[in-house]
This record gives C-alpha cells, structure tokens and sequence, in this order.
C-alpha cells in the first residue's frame, strides 16, 4: 500500500486489531524498530491512542520510506505495510542565463508544480460468472490544484485492442477524500454478461500534468475445473458398471418372461389333449 502526502502537513497511521487478539506490536521503518531518531522520522506513538497510532505533526523529506507493523500473539504473526512518499515539492531553477553561464550557484524557488497523479490503491482483478455482479475501485492521490483552470479527472473505461470505450450497463461514482487531495472512483455492474468480461482502465489526470495514471484489472469468467485423468478413468468404470447391470438384469428379466410363456405352452397342450382323448373314449 502507498500513501502520498504533501509535505509539510501532519500525518498519523493506525495499527489497531481486536481486543486482547494481539500481544505485541512491532513498528519498522526501512527494518528499523522504532522508537527512531529524528533523523530516521519524525514519527512518534500517539500516547492516547492506545499505542495503535504512529503520527507526526509536520512531515519531513527524512520521514519517506516503507513503514511495518507486526502483530504478534502466542500462535500467530500479521504483517502490514505502507510506503510513505512526498508530494508537493518546489523546483529550484537558475536565477538567470548569466548565472548558468558562470555556473553559479545562486538558485531561486518557482512556484509549486503540479506533480503526477500517484496511486494510492490499485483495482484487483475478479473472477465472476453470468449474471453476478463485480465492483471495482481505484485511488490516487492528486494533490491541491492552485491553478483555477486545472480539475481533476478520473473516468473507467473497457479496452479493446488497447482503445478505450465506455462500459455499458454499468454505474461509475467518483468520491473524493482529504480534503480533495485523493480522488477515487467505483466501476458497478450489476448483471455481468458475456461482453462485459475483458480488461478495464482506470484513468486518472491531474490539473494540466502531462502525465496520465492508468490502473488495469481484469474481469474474468469463472473457470471450469479440468477432470483429471484418473477422475476421467474412475467415472468411466462406474459408468460402464452400471451399464453391465443394467444389461443383465434385463437379460434376466428376458430370460424369466420367455420361461414363464415356454411353461405356459406346455400346459395349454396338455389341457388340449386330455380334452381330445376324452371325447375320443366317449365316442
């Protein structure tokens, strides 16, 4: 996970599980334990927070870096990570021509430049069947705008061939947070079909930066188990065991219908002839 802040404003990130779950917590900066020093972060716990809260009230270049906590009990271990960066720095140029020219090492500082949107959660792919549903989401942080002409702009799209089309049957909401400075946006489809399965971009731009971010997620359908071949062979013998009951008890059906009208035969003949012989003796 990534989280972008300008410099200069407060930050604070929580490390919070269930009551009496976890024994110990661990904080890590770059694989360093904390309490840190002030020039390995400016970052101190939050002494009303339970100890479930690293902050620091003006962020520093010094405090960039990945950031860990590890809960810990008697069985088990969680893990969980994010990398701090810096947005918002200022661009030191050259006073004048003259001054590269003498190679000068006088520099004044521009204005604040508009940098590029960066994430700040990526969509993950899903794999749905016809008629479901899927939601996707995507995040970055884009910063303020002091330009009264720039916006910001996020738009979902499917592509094909690597062009973008708009998504049909679909609901896209954009949400914004921190004070604007992080925008996000849900992709909805409530019943997937065919057409809907492929690749989707989220596309976001910031103010007039030449930069765009492109986040991909891939819709897929759901995948049918192949039968292996001793699952093929084991199907195939129960098959053709029951298609050999199934012949023999028909044979034996046969079989006891053909006896049962073979003695049938035999007792109408001998009802026949003991008839004829008494109207033989009668004559």
């Amino acid at each position: 996970m990534e989280a972008v802040i300008v410099e200069g404003v407060g930050e604070e990130h929580h490390c919070m599980v269930r009551h009496n779950t976890a024994r110990h917590g661990d904080r890590f900066k770059n694989n360093k334990p904390h309490p840190w020093s002030k020039d390995v972060s400016s970052f101190i716990v939050y002494p009303e927070a339970a100890n479930q809260t690293i902050y620091s009230p003006r962020l520093e270049e010094n405090d960039i870096g990945n950031y860990s906590c590890i809960l810990r009990n008697e069985t088990h271990a969680i893990k969980h990570e994010i990398e701090l960066r810096l947005q918002g720095k200022t661009l030191r140029t050259p006073s004048s021509p003259r001054d590269i020219a003498a190679n000068s090492s006088v520099f004044s500082i521009s204005a604040d430049i508009l940098d590029n949107p960066m994430p700040t959660f990526r969509p993950k792919d899903q794999m749905m069947g016809v008629g479901e549903s899927a939601r996707f989401y995507c995040e970055a942080f884009v910063g303020n705008l002091y330009l009264p002409d720039a916006t910001n702009e996020i738009v979902w799209n499917q592509m094909f061939d690597d062009r973008p089309y708009n998504v049909s049957d679909s609901l896209q909401v954009n949400v914004t947070r921190e004070e604007g400075q992080i925008i996000g946006s849900y992709l909805s489809i409530p019943n997937i079909q065919a057409h809907h399965y492929g690749r989707y971009r989220c596309q976001i731009v910031s103010g007039n930066s030449a930069q765009k971010l492109n986040l991909s997620v891939q819709l897929s359908p759901v995948e049918v188990n192949a039968i292996t071949d001793t699952q093929l062979s084991a199907e195939v013998y129960i098959i053709a065991t029951m298609v050999l009951v199934m012949v023999l008890v028909f044979v034996w059906f046969c079989w006891t219908m053909q006896q049962r009208t073979s003695d049938s035969k035999k007792d109408n003949r001998c009802s026949a002839q003991f008839i004829a012989s008494n109207e033989h003796e009668s004559v």
